[in-house]
């Protein structure tokens, strides 16, 4: 049973017709399973539980699968055999359960398999993403719910495009290559708005936050573009462009290894990021992430 879809939210665009009309198209075939739905309105409400989030995921016995192949990875490295839900959210903790399911769900429901993209390498990519929002999100103490879901979501329209419009997306990087600008040009050129847009627009129909909506549709802009520097999408801004930096690519893009900001060495980024083991550990963990909890899907 899919969840209940949001009809009434706009595009970023209103008046963009080419852009609503992939919005339908992947509205209308990608709807999100209900235990997506179930798990943003537990963690949207003002007291949330940890036994209904167990029960939510519970409840699907693939994501439950997912789960437990996750909490029992290197990803997390915890000594105990998880062996329920339950047990994974009391252990591991309420939040990191619910980005996870919330990934999951969606990378589930846009599988990255086509003859543009090479699902693992994307997802590896948006995980890296994530995980780097996700260590900002500790340095600042900001963001602590979403940073993670926002980071591993925010190249959904991208994806979205590839499944939709997989011709006019090769000619997108095409032009990119052959003008040598940034592919965010070449979607306006040739499509008429930017996978961000149709990202966030397709966020705001799955109901997800506000916040994490934003941080999808603003991804590609420059930190300094974003009006609140400290917010989600700032965040998730700021961690593409060091996973970039760091010679990292979705398979679309051109990599592009450059001088990270210099906001990644001193602290409190610099000490967050060792934390986790700096870069070499963030790719453990990420290619944990992708082959526990993504299984076939990434591939």
């Amino acid at each position: 049973m899919a969840m209940e879809q949001r009809t009434d939210a706009p595009a970023p665009d209103e008046h963009n017709d080419a852009l609503e009309e992939v919005l339908l198209e992947v509205a209308e075939l990608r709807a999100l399973p209900a235990v997506a739905a179930r798990v943003i309105e537990i963690a949207g409400g003002e007291k949330f539980s940890a036994h209904e989030l167990a029960q939510a995921v519970a409840s699907d016995q693939a994501l439950t699968a997912k789960m437990l192949r996750l909490a029992n990875s290197a990803y997390y490295g915890y000594p105990r055999k998880i062996t329920t839900v339950r047990d994974a959210v009391v252990l591991l903790g309420f939040r990191a359960v619910r980005s996870a399911a919330l990934a999951s769900c969606v990378i589930d429901t846009l599988p990255g398999q086509s003859s543009n993209i090479e699902g693992a390498r994307f997802w590896q990519f948006s995980v890296t993403v994530g995980m780097l929002a996700e260590v900002m999100s500790t340095a600042h103490h900001r963001h602590m719910d979403e940073a993670f879901t926002a980071g591993v979501l925010h190249n959904i329209g991208r994806l979205a495009l590839d499944q939709h419009r997989p011709r006019e997306l090769m000619a997108v990087t095409t032009l990119a290559v052959q003008k040598k600008i940034s592919m965010p040009e070449a979607e306006k050129a040739v499509l008429g708005f930017t996978d961000a847009e149709l990202g966030g627009a397709l966020a705001a129909h799955w109901n997800f936050p506000e916040e994490l909506v934003h941080a999808v549709a603003q991804h590609h802009l420059q930190p300094d573009m974003i009006e609140d520097g400290d917010s989600l999408a700032a965040f998730v801004a700021r961690a593409r462009i060091f996973a970039r930096a760091s010679g990292l690519s979705d398979g679309l893009e051109r990599r592009q290894r450059a001088e990270p900001d210099p906001e990644w060495r001193v602290p409190p980024l610099s000490k967050a990021l060792h934390q986790v083991g700096g870069m070499p550990g963030v790719q453990q963990r990420v290619e944990a992430f992708v082959a526990s909890a993504l299984g076939a899907g990434a591939a």
